[in-house]
């Protein structure tokens, strides 16, 4: 058996063989990250005291934008060229687009590598990349579910109206947008979680990232209501792609070919940062010693 060092790629993997053992080969793949779905499920449900913690950070954060939004809109209706009904169902998509694209899977890869357990992970033959992105679908699919229970529970508690699209079309291409803002997302935290091979305080800088992310990408408030330059600034950010773009598509502010213009951005993004975080992967690894094991 050929063995392929992790410094030449995301994992370490046997030399492939040929003929009909290959489809065997890929679907005990595909069972080994549904297995690390299904394991890092669990887990969430373990610590059910830092996962409700988490999702209170998030009522909190939608209830606080909630109530500005309507204070502010309450007398005209309106504000920046939104109604008021727009800036709630924008609140509140939120409330669920960040269960669907942020995760905390990502972050962890930091944590990993300062401590040394990192290395485990490097004899085992599996993916790294794939690895983290499965547990942190897990997570995300959990939180998908009780931001949703959120979301009906105080919509109707506050007897609010919401947009709910019903254009085949738009909501189709809102779907692949989130699939999209899902994987760049993941390209932004796992290369600032890659920062801790060169330095023990990465998770400094993934702080100050995470912080600026969420402002950037609209989690707080549609970017475009922002005066025009700085609007431009924040609309040609990769940051735009991961919650602005996904609410504008659903609200139909975008209209179809709009919406299809922000999703090939997407993807030139995802194709630009893809070959990045690779790099950074492998120059990492020659850094890395182990510490702490």
């Amino acid at each position: 058996m050929k063995i392929v060092t992790a410094r030449h790629g995301f994992m370490l993997k046997s030399a492939r063989r040929r003929g009909p053992n290959r489809k065997m080969m890929i679907a005990s793949g595909m069972r080994k990250y549904w297995v690390i779905f299904k394991i890092s499920w669990q887990k969430e449900l373990e610590y059910r005291f830092n996962f409700f913690l988490g999702r209170l950070r998030n009522i909190i954060v939608m209830l606080l934008l909630y109530y500005v939004w309507y204070t502010v809109t309450k007398k005209s209706g309106k504000f920046a060229g939104y109604s008021q009904i727009e800036l709630i169902t924008y609140v509140f998509g939120i409330n669920i687009l960040r269960a669907i694209i942020f995760g905390a899977q990502s972050k962890q890869v930091a944590s990993d590598i300062n401590d040394g357990s990192f290395s485990a992970y490097l004899i085992m033959p599996i993916n790294h990349f794939t690895r983290t992105f499965s547990a942190e679908f897990a997570q995300r699919s959990l939180s998908l579910v009780t931001a949703l229970a959120e979301v009906i529970l105080f919509s109707s508690f506050l007897k609010v109206n919401l947009i709910f699209q019903r254009d085949a079309a738009i909501l189709a291409l809102f779907s692949l947008s989130i699939a999209l803002a899902s994987v760049l997302y993941f390209l932004f935290s796992y290369a600032m979680s890659l920062l801790a091979f060169w330095s023990r305080e990465a998770m400094g800088p993934r702080f100050l990232f995470d912080w600026f992310l969420e402002f950037a990408s609209g989690a707080y408030f549609p970017i475009d209501i922002l005066s025009p330059a700085l609007a431009s600034i924040f609309g040609i950010l990769p940051f735009a792609s991961i919650m602005y773009l996904p609410m504008q598509i659903y609200l139909g502010r975008t209209g179809v070919r709009g919406a299809w213009q922000g999703i090939a951005l997407q993807s030139v993004w995802i194709v630009v940062f893809f070959p990045m975080v690779l790099w950074v992967w492998r120059r990492g690894l020659n850094k890395y010693t182990g510490e702490g094991i």
